[in-house]
């Protein structure tokens, strides 16, 4: 079979989150009819690339808009999903050989970082975009229960039995408009004592309720016994069997026992719906774990309780097609991701 490059059928944009799910990567939610939808809020146009490869066919949402001066500007969120560097080699070849109107691709494919010995010279490394999912804890849920549980260690253990012995509750559901508020409530105070940024409230009101409506996101609450008002919460969203700890936020007066509980509930009802892995979202590098000055240093402690390493992922590269333009998008990139963190709308991407 040649390969080659092309834009997907009208059927397979139809079954669009089928197809992602046998990427070699498996699924990601990244790359789902729902993450189009939303950043077609934010002004990319979505396209649906079929790559024919010689190791099979792979799927990739790329997010295109046109820029002043510089042209057309793709970026392959959390892709193309490829794991292994001669796949994405051979990409780069067919985006080089196809995608003629083109400035620069801009991609995150999920390999991991080290197994990279040379690339095509019209790759460059820049800063991350999905930053959640570069340095990251992922569970394995094709495990029994049991061995899931052995698998923690001792603090995580004895939280979830704490939670359990105050009687908490955990509850999955669907991102209606008064669970979004409550979950909006939760992840902006978390944001706010921890000093984070946030993007508007529209942008994540219609992240979750897209997730909720095409079937691939859920709230998670815990509630106190005769108390229908959360205490914490969170958004995991899943593409195929592989699920993700979107996002996530607690009330301050609340000293019990909620995270550990939280997340192990999350995971036995992953794996009662098929899900073989749990992304627990951003970490520190595996190489600045003992780095108190890290921004996620008390998160990697949390999230490395329940006994998987942190994974490093390559990051964010470019696709270099036009030098000379590319020069120009870089200095406009650098201004634009300045601006904007200024402002309500946080990021470009």
């Amino acid at each position: 079979m040649k390969s080659v490059l092309r834009q997907a059928t009208a059927d397979e944009i139809e079954h669009w989150d089928e197809l992602i799910a046998v990427n070699p990567a498996g699924g990601e939610v990244f790359q789902a009819k729902a993450f189009a939808a939303v950043k077609q809020r934010q002004g990319w146009q979505p396209e649906f690339w079929v790559y024919e490869t010689r190791y099979g066919r792979i799927y990739a949402l790329a997010l295109t808009r046109q820029v002043v001066s510089v042209g057309r500007v793709i970026y392959i969120p959390r892709g193309p999903s490829v794991t292994d560097i001669k796949e994405w080699r051979e990409i780069c070849r067919l985006n080089r050989q196809f995608e003629k109107t083109a400035t620069l691709i801009k991609m995150d494919p999920p390999i991991v970082r080290g197994e990279i010995k040379t690339l095509p010279n019209d790759l460059a490394k820049v800063s991350n975009v999905q930053r959640s999912t570069v340095n990251t804890v992922v569970i394995d849920l094709n495990q029994s229960e049991d061995d899931l549980w052995r698998s923690f260690r001792q603090r995580a253990r004895r939280s979830i039995r704490g939670g359990k012995k105050e009687r908490l509750q955990v509850v999955d559901v669907a991102p209606s408009p008064d669970n979004i508020m409550k979950m909006w409530r939760l992840y902006k105070g978390t944001a706010k004592r921890a000093g984070l940024s946030t993007r508007r409230p529209i942008y994540h009101q219609r992240f979750w309720q897209e997730f909720g409506n095409h079937g691939i996101g859920r709230f998670f609450f815990v509630l106190e016994a005769n108390n229908q008002e959360p205490i914490a919460g969170a958004f995991v969203n899943w593409s195929g069997r592989n699920a993700l700890y979107k996002d996530g936020g607690s009330r301050r007066d609340t000293d019990t026992h909620f995270s550990h509980l939280l997340h192990w509930q999350i995971m036995r009802t992953l794996r009662e719906r098929g899900m073989k892995s749990y992304d627990l979202g951003g970490t520190p590098p595996s190489d600045r774990l003992d780095d108190p000055t890290h921004a996620l240093a008390s998160l990697a402690t949390f999230k490395l309780s329940f006994g998987a390493p942190v994974t490093d992922f390559i990051g964010t590269y470019d696709q270099i097609l036009k030098p000379v333009k590319y020069k120009r998008w870089r200095q406009i990139e650098r201004l634009w991701r300045r601006a904007v963190r200024h402002t309500p709308s946080r990021d470009i991407y």
